[in-house]
């Protein structure tokens, strides 16, 4: 019989490190939600779980949801810029699963529905935490379980973060 020890994390210590983790970084840079993505991404690409150029994009895609959703933000815009850009990494041969997890993430955050006049509504929240807590997740699941683990990470904190946002309520344009 093979008797190779394995790692065995419960889901309660995953719960602590995600909320370590996170209240780290959030009294690190002190309410500087873009700052904050920035760190968590460079984690990933020291990590090795995503590169330079996407961690930018990425970057960039976070800064379009953000805007998205202040006072005087245009979510529909950001919803078809996020998705083109989204669109232009699956359909690319270089992007990590990873930050395709990430990205996917950042277009979750985003709202879609049919007004009551049949028009596109799109919401985003105020501040989304789709997007935060996907890359938070990715994070502590590339040092869990390599890429892999950064997926599965990322695609439960892009969901807890995107239950958060229907909790406290969505901006609509």
């Amino acid at each position: 019989m093979d008797t190779t020890p394995a790692i065995i994390v419960g889901l309660p210590d995953l719960m602590y490190a995600a909320r370590v983790e996170a209240r780290g970084v959030m009294e690190e840079f002190k309410g500087d939600y873009v700052a904050e993505h920035r760190a968590v991404l460079a984690r990933l690409t020291a990590a090795g779980a995503i590169s330079d150029d996407e961690a930018e994009t990425l970057l960039g895609l976070y800064k379009l949801g953000y805007e998205a959703g202040e006072p005087k933000g245009n979510a529909l815009r950001a919803y078809f810029e996020t998705r083109d850009i989204y669109a232009k990494m699956l359909a690319g041969t270089k992007s990590s699963p990873v930050a395709l997890v990430l990205a996917s993430a950042a277009l979750g955050s985003f709202e879609v529905s049919v007004g009551p006049e049949g028009s596109t509504t799109v919401s985003i929240a105020r501040v989304s935490y789709g997007s935060s807590l996907a890359g938070i997740g990715a994070a502590l699941g590339t040092l869990l379980g390599g890429v892999a683990g950064g997926v599965l990470g990322g695609a439960i904190g892009g969901l807890i973060g995107g239950i958060v946002d229907d909790k406290k309520g969505k901006g609509k344009t």
